[in-house]
């Protein structure tokens, strides 16, 4: 029988506390708390706002960087915050920053740029231990981890990286958006995309276009819109006209609602713009990943069909993937019809945590 190493014991602890908060377990507050105390702080990161939650005692600690998804809350939503805390009382030195347009659902080459930043500040810390991270997001934010551990700056500073219901191609994201399809290998799947998907793809895609005052007024029109609403957003064809010609391809594509013309207007595109794309896209830059790779997915997904989640681990060997029912999308739920995988739920935080302090 192997033995089983203090790390993994002490992991295993942190993972039934951080297991119990994010089920929201009866007395899972209590649990939270348990352990020493934590101080929180706001601070600027690479000249991007973040939260800082600093555990207790002596540093270096094993510092991780948490990427929330799209939420209006931000770094402030309870959850996000109440994990920070309770990563923070397991010993972690813990950042969440609040990366341009992620809490509106927006992904762009900047996001990018400033997650990368964040993580090589956090790593450079005094308090870091070893000059390494981990990192961990959800949804869009598993994908921009995914991105930033890719990044040849942080090769040697990412200790793991823990994804929540990441995407791994941000075209197949389109395609589910605007058509209610994707492909899985040779096949064309359907998918029925929530509106708020397109809303967030559209101010993605306005955000990739050349710096100009009329695409600058579109990006501010698009992220006025109420993304909230549960039946379609009309886009605002006007401004994407005004914006010029490049605007209107992404306006074609946006609102086109045919399977069959997809690829035709995806290769339309501006080149700058589907460049973007590619390098948004965790899938094709996979095999530059060098930490270990830990993801967990519903097998069933509102946003993202469990195919992207394949497609990843089928591009780099050091993806783990585990699928199990007890998520819905990226926020774990308890039910007593899947307690029979809260094993694999629970391998998935010990192994993330583990490769953390390790």
């Amino acid at each position: 029988m192997r033995r089983i190493s203090t790390r993994e014991l002490r992991a295993q602890a942190q993972a039934l506390t951080i297991l119990a908060t994010t089920l929201s377990l009866p007395g899972a507050s209590a649990l939270s708390r348990v352990g020493k105390r934590t101080a929180e702080r706001d601070a600027s990161i690479a000249g991007v706002p973040a939260t800082v939650v600093q555990p207790s005692g002596t540093p270096p600690w094993p510092a991780l960087v948490f990427l929330n998804g799209a939420t209006p809350d931000g770094r402030k939503h309870p959850t996000v915050r109440r994990l920070a805390h309770s990563l923070a009382r397991a010993g972690f030195f813990v950042f969440v920053p609040e990366l341009s347009g992620v809490a509106a659902g927006e992904l762009s080459p900047e996001t990018l740029e400033q997650a990368v930043a964040i993580a090589e500040g956090a790593s450079c810390k005094p308090e870091t231990a070893g000059g390494r991270v981990a990192l961990a997001g959800v949804s869009v934010g598993g994908t921009l981890a995914l991105l930033t551990a890719a990044d040849p700056r942080l090769h040697r500073r990412v200790s793991v990286v823990a994804c929540v219901a990441p995407f791994g191609d941000l075209a197949e994201v389109m395609r589910i958006a605007t058509t209610g399809t994707y492909r899985d290998g040779e096949t064309l799947g359907r998918q029925a995309a929530p509106p708020y998907l397109r809303v967030g793809l559209a101010r993605s895609l306005a955000a990739m276009l050349a710096a100009a005052p009329a695409s600058a007024a579109l990006c501010r029109e698009l992220r006025a819109l109420d993304h909230d609403r549960t039946e379609p957003v009309e886009l605002p064809e006007r401004a994407f006209r005004e914006a010029g010609q490049e605007a209107e391809r992404l306006y074609d594509l946006l609102v086109n609602d045919d399977p069959g013309r997809f690829d035709e207007l995806l290769a339309a595109l501006p080149s700058h713009v589907r460049d973007a794309i590619v390098a948004l896209s965790p899938v094709h830059v996979a095999q530059r990943l060098r930490s270990p790779v830990e993801i967990v997915v519903a097998p069933h997904d509102a946003y993202f069909p469990v195919s992207e989640a394949r497609a990843l681990a089928a591009a780099a060997p050091q993806v783990r993937l585990t699928v199990t029912s007890l998520m819905a999308h990226a926020t774990p739920r308890l039910s007593a019809r899947y307690l029979a995988e809260l094993r694999r739920l629970d391998a998935f935080f010990v192994r993330s945590l583990a490769a953390a302090t390790s």
